[in-house]
């Protein structure tokens, strides 16, 4: 059990889980964190818009290696960062460590939001005005904050 969202009424599963846990491992490390949502399947969506019409403005203007998958890997460095991961060698159970981009995936509704706001910014400098439906989770939360 690495992550569990605890609640009135998930309060007996964790006490077993725990239980369970320290049957083999007698100490355990434990942190308790307010909830918060995981990045939705909108904002996953959006971004992908994003990164395919960065892509197309960049190719456009000379810039033939700007391909998707280079717009989706260079704004996450720029605006997510890097974590550093750790590696076992299977043969040899050598352990390295890395930095590796932050994954979108593992970001919160708030902190996707602020990269998506970002992103957003850095394409109106070049006069890039980027898709967004009105019924997407991310204008929603724009008019939210805007409120």
């Amino acid at each position: 059990m690495e992550n569990f969202c605890l609640h009135e009424s998930t309060k007996k599963l964790f006490d077993n889980n725990v239980i369970e846990l320290l049957k083999s491992h007698p100490k355990l490390s434990v942190t308790i964190k307010p909830y918060k949502p995981k990045r939705s399947l909108s904002q996953n969506a959006l971004s992908h818009v994003w990164y395919k019409e960065i892509s197309d403005y960049l190719i456009r203007s000379g810039r033939e290696f700007c391909t998707e998958a280079w717009v989706k890997e260079s704004l996450k460095a720029t605006y997510l960062g890097f974590e550093v991961t750790e590696y076992t060698d299977v043969l040899t159970g050598e352990k390295t460590q890395r930095e590796t981009l932050r994954h979108t995936s593992r970001l919160d509704k708030g902190d996707m939001h602020h990269f998506l706001q970002r992103v957003e910014a850095w394409a109106l400098q070049f006069g890039l005005i980027l898709t967004t439906p009105e019924d997407s989770e991310y204008m929603k939360l724009k008019r939210k904050q805007e409120e």
